[in-house]
């Protein structure tokens, strides 16, 4: 089974706005927008006036779509570098971390990825690992 959940607060720049001009600023949102477009599990919202994405994926093997929005979430980092948000991943099947969540964290423009510490190994620390006895 892979749980994947992410959110992403979308932020042209994570310098002073008033640096730029309203219109670099459109350019970068317009650049995003078309990043998202091909997403079917990554759409722009609005929350007080806010864009950002959120993403939940329940599936029962990894599928490309999980691969396509960590990429996409990426590409909106990179893009407009004052985002900011992460992924949590969770693969039972993955050969390496299948016991384990894995963090991707967006900030200034970069991904950052980790195996989280507080909620790994997942047995024991969410299951008891003789429910699969």
């Amino acid at each position: 089974m892979v749980e994947l959940h992410g959110w992403l607060s979308i932020s042209e720049t994570y310098e002073n706005e008033d640096n730029y001009e309203k219109a670099e600023l459109d350019a970068v949102m317009q650049e995003v927008k078309k990043i998202v477009e091909d997403t079917d599990n990554a759409k722009i919202e609005y929350k007080n006036g806010v864009p950002f994405i959120s993403t939940l994926i329940c599936t029962n093997h990894r599928t490309p779509e999980i691969d396509l929005v960590i990429n996409t979430y990426k590409l909106v980092s990179e893009t407009a570098t004052g985002s900011y948000g992460m992924i949590y991943i969770r693969d039972d099947e993955d050969s390496v971390h299948h016991n384990e969540f894995q963090i991707y964290i967006f900030k200034k423009g970069k991904c950052h990825y980790k195996v989280d510490n507080d909620l790994s190994p997942c047995i024991p620390e969410v299951e008891n690992g003789d429910c699969y006895a």
